[in-house]
């Protein structure tokens, strides 16, 4: 190993150590190592489109995930068109540039400040950029989590649960109140506040006040108190 990717004590530093992709057969390589795969249909082909799929999942609110897809576009393009997006993105860097337009309410040309994509039109050039903003935004800074099934499953259970009532159907109730109300019943819930529906909760209500009734009724004859 070359020498120059060492420090005083013979140590290698990710500091000295040029991590980025040069060149496309580095690009390539890269994708191979990480198993990113090219994806591209017949017809994608055909209009000049190539599309990069990774098999990193992005795991979105629902509990639903998806893998990342990118492609390059002979415009010059390059876009994320992951499924879970509404519409593709480019990812290309952005310019501010100024625009000139006539103005038919001042009669007089304008102008306004806007930010446009920098195309990139060599694929080569095109790949080389598309692997190194996977690597920076896909792999590095700590972006790659791990999350098991069980806790997939939690996020779609809560999610279903909040979507399928609607916003007014449910309520929120200190754990004190919640469990004076659960007085009449054996469950009890370990949770410093519980979200429940409103019928529910006035279910509870309604019980909790019946079996604060009396089981006998007072009647009270001359001054005096009788129990029947």
């Amino acid at each position: 190993m070359s020498n120059r990717y060492l420090d005083e004590a013979g140590r290698i530093t990710s500091k000295q150590v040029d991590a980025s992709i040069k060149t496309p057969e580095d690009a390539l390589h890269f994708f191979k190592l990480m198993g990113i795969k090219n994806i591209t249909t017949k017809r994608q082909k055909n209009n000049g489109t190539t599309v990069y799929e990774v098999p990193v999942n992005r795991l979105i609110y629902t509990g639903a995930s998806d893998t990342y897809k990118y492609a390059i576009y002979e415009s010059g393009y390059i876009r994320d068109v992951s499924e879970s997006l509404h519409s593709p993105w480019y990812i290309n860097k952005k310019y501010e540039t100024t625009e000139v337009y006539w103005s038919s309410w001042d009669k007089k040309y304008a102008k306004y400040k806007t930010s446009k994509p920098a195309f990139i039109h060599n694929f080569d050039d095109q790949l080389v950029y598309l692997a190194n903003y996977i690597l920076k935004n896909r792999y590095k800074n700590n972006k790659v989590y791990s999350c098991d099934d069980w806790n997939i499953g939690q996020i779609k259970e809560n999610c279903e649960f909040k979507y399928s009532k609607r916003p007014l159907s449910t309520i929120t109730v200190p754990r004190d109140k919640y469990l004076k109300y659960k007085e009449a019943y054996s469950e009890v819930y370990e949770l410093d506040n519980v979200l429940i529906s409103r019928s529910y909760l006035n279910d509870l209500k309604f019980q909790a006040e019946v079996n604060k009734s009396p089981d006998t009724v007072e009647v009270f004859i001359n001054g005096t108190r009788y129990n029947l």
